[in-house]
């Protein structure tokens, strides 16, 4: 029997050491260095392929560069009626499609006649796409696009009623690192989708129609092209080259014909760059049935980006979408592997590297690790020069390297001592049972926490500061300690968890680490379990006769439940952290433990924690106290007592229940004097009873007499609606 369970447990160890690499490999490959790394080794592939030739490229770029700036009389952003002649000299030289890498939200500087010449040229044009952009709050145009959408940046509204053609948008989607190597097909903004430039552009130039524009589950449609997907409304640039790679030429040197004069000119002299017959940009033809595309590549202008063939913020944006558009003219497409291919090549490359390991020596697996880790590189580097296929070759890496590590260094032992471990962390503040089941249930907490409906639970003892300074601090700690002992059993036995103790304190909670559909009535019968303990307690210490004094015949504690959404989990650092709760309602749960002493009770729960535990169980006696405001609050809690469990409860404390919630019905009604009688009956039948020997100041009786009395002298306002602000804690 024994060698049968070793051998299944063997044949458990490789699937084991597979799954648990597999898992390490996932979390390594999603952490922030790694994913930087692999957009490294993407820049470094096409580094490797270096730039492609485009001669025959159909994009144009037309700069709007400092040379323009310096020879333009009016300094950027210049008169908008210069692009006006833009766009009529670039109509005669037999462009097909114009596209504006610029944002012209605002209206002309100098005249408003230069934005109606603009306007005019682009209806005569009928080939303009002006450029918008869908913003975040917060975001520049360099920003990526997975943050909420808060505006739209188009042009301002004489240009858009003049073009006939969609907008086309200019918005950047930036990788981790910053750097652009991926293009926005379409963004979707109040329920319209909108195509990026490149795209519009490609519409104008191909004579697309709309319904030619769709997309599928695999590729983005666009009359004859397909544009495989990266992911959303992405696809993967793949870049010709570095700055420069496609024909530029200057603003300037485009609009300067006969009625324009640069800065080198003068009436007498003039070169006409563009409109000479002879070796003028028009005569040349470098405009003729091409995409041109108008943006900046000033520096000035911040709109310049990191890109494969670019890391240092060196390509203009506009060159990103001739990119773009030159890739989907050519059809050269990038791809990426696929995350269920990829997944197939992990999970068999650390299956390869963990069965070597466990079968061959030391070296053996080590050279398997080896082997495999150069083949990975090259099949790498073979199909983006082949195929332009990107393989995730960090994350195939790093299964090979956890999958050996994991397997040399793995010890069959590690999952007994793992719950060991387990057992150790949680026995000294959590319930056996507790421990086994997250045991079993495999449910160690990380460090982290998570948000759990459960209860908390405070208690603390009565006027201990007194207790201090009558006892000597060794006998103090012994009798904390044997009080600490015994109501933390009586917490551990139930299914609490200890959280800590702070002093005499006691903070504890029910619900985690593992769930309890109970917690609040095993919170609230726990409580009552420790008033019972503690009287028991006080009649031994009574027993021992002088060996105690007086006062601590007479310590009684209190205690404060809430139930409510909570954070819990393992807080603090990596080497050393505690498991604990924190949030909203654990300062409540803290506030009713200390609010307990205003009204005179030992025990008092919020109407959460009544509730939930009422639905699991009725052995505990609840008894309303008041709506309150807890010091540091602003919203009213109605708040209970628990005066004991039902078992124990005698005739007299029902009678005194009954008594007193039919006083609070007068009081609520303000009807003071009738209410001032009510409680006086319920006063008598109160079961604790001032004595200044025994700690007891007050109950709640006594607490709403006053009460009733202030207000029949000074009455509330009308609005009045019965809650009671605590001053203090």
């Amino acid at each position: 029997m024994e060698n049968d369970r070793n051998r299944w447990t063997a044949r458990l160890v490789l699937p084991g050491l597979i799954l648990f690499s597999l898992l390490m490999t996932v979390l390594l490959s999603f952490t922030t260095p790694m994913q930087n790394l692999k957009l490294g080794v993407t820049d470094q592939l096409f580094e490797l392929r270096g730039p492609i030739p485009i001669q025959d490229s159909s994009v144009v770029i037309v700069a709007i560069s400092q040379q323009a700036d310096q020879e333009i009389p009016q300094k950027y952003p210049w008169p908008t009626d210069l692009y006006a002649n833009l766009v009529n000299n670039l109509d005669e030289a037999g462009v097909r499609a114009i596209g504006f890498d610029v944002i012209f939200d605002k209206t002309d500087n100098y005249s408003l006649s230069n934005d109606s010449a603009f306007a005019e040229a682009i209806m005569q044009s009928k080939k303009v796409i002006l450029g918008a952009s869908v913003q975040s709050e917060g975001q520049g145009r360099g920003q990526g696009s997975s943050s909420q959408i808060t505006r739209f940046v188009r042009p301002h509204q004489l240009l858009r009623q003049a073009n006939e053609n969609p907008l086309g948008l200019v918005r950047t989607y930036n990788d981790l690192d910053s750097a652009i190597r991926k293009y926005i097909l379409s963004t979707s903004y109040n329920g319209e989708r909108y195509l990026s430039l490149g795209l519009e552009v490609l519409k104008l130039f191909k004579n697309i129609a709309p319904e030619e524009v769709s997309g599928t589950p695999d590729s983005f449609k666009l009359g004859p092209f397909e544009i495989p997907w990266y992911s959303n409304n992405l696809m993967a640039i793949n870049y010709f080259g570095g700055p420069g790679t496609f024909p530029r030429y200057s603003f300037e040197n485009v609009i300067d014909d006969s009625t324009v004069i640069l800065a080198s000119e003068d009436s007498s002299f003039q070169t006409n760059t563009f409109s000479d017959p002879y070796y003028g940009l028009k005569q040349s033809g470098v405009f003729e049935d091409k995409i041109v595309l108008v943006g900046a590549t000033m520096p000035e202008l911040n709109d310049l980006h990191s890109t494969p063939f670019a890391p240092q913020d060196a390509m203009p944006g506009v060159e990103m979408h001739a990119n773009a558009i030159q890739t989907i003219l050519s059809g050269k497409y990038i791809h990426h592997i696929s995350p269920w291919f990829n997944l197939t090549l992990i999970v068999l490359l650390i299956t390869l590297v963990a069965w070597a390991g466990r079968r061959y020596s030391g070296l053996g697996g080590f050279m398997t690790y080896f082997s495999l880790g150069i083949l990975v590189v090259a099949l790498t580097i073979f199909e983006f020069l082949e195929f332009r296929f990107i393989l995730d070759v960090i994350s195939m890496l790093i299964a090979l390297t956890v999958g050996y590590v994991t397997t040399q260094s793995y010890e069959y032992v590690i999952e007994q001592r793992e719950k060991r471990r387990l057992r150790n962390l949680f026995s000294s503040y959590v319930s056996p049972t507790v421990v086994e089941e997250m045991v079993e249930s495999n449910k160690e907490p990380e460090l982290g926490g998570d948000e759990v409906y459960m209860t908390a639970f405070f208690s603390d003892i009565q006027s201990f500061s007194a207790f201090s300074e009558k006892l000597p601090a060794k006998t103090l700690v012994k009798l904390i300690n044997e009080y600490l002992s015994a109501m933390t059993d009586i917490l551990t036995t139930h299914g609490g968890t200890l959280d800590k103790y702070i002093g005499d304190a006691i903070v504890a909670f029910f619900g985690a680490p593992v769930p309890q559909e109970d917690h609040a009535y095993k919170a609230c019968v726990v409580s009552q379990l420790m008033q019972l303990k503690l009287d028991e307690l006080r009649r031994k210490w009574r027993s021992e006769g002088e060996k105690w004094p007086e006062i601590v015949h007479y310590m009684r504690n209190r205690i404060g439940i809430n139930t409510g959404k909570m954070v819990t989990g393992n807080m603090g650092s990596e080497s050393r952290f505690n498991y604990t709760m924190m949030g909203d309602n654990v300062n409540l749960a803290a506030r009713c433990e200390s609010g307990a002493k205003q009204f005179g009770v030992y025990t008092m729960v919020t109407a959460d924690t009544k509730r939930e535990a009422e639905a699991h169980g009725n052995r505990c006696v609840f008894r309303y106290l008041d709506r309150i405001v807890v010091k540091g609050k602003t919203e009213p809690v109605d708040v209970y007592e628990i005066m004991g469990l039902r078992e124990h409860m005698s005739d007299t404390q029902f009678a005194c229940k009954q008594k007193f919630e039919q006083a609070i019905e007068v009081y609520k009604r303000q009807k003071w004097d009738k209410a001032i009688a009510l409680f006086e009956e319920s006063r008598e039948l109160e079961f604790y009873v001032p004595n200044e020997k025994s700690f007891i100041h007050t109950n709640p009786s006594l607490v709403y007499l006053d009460r009733c009395k202030t207000m029949k002298k000074n009455p509330p306002p009308a609005d009045w609606n019965g809650v009671y602000v605590m001053k203090s804690k």
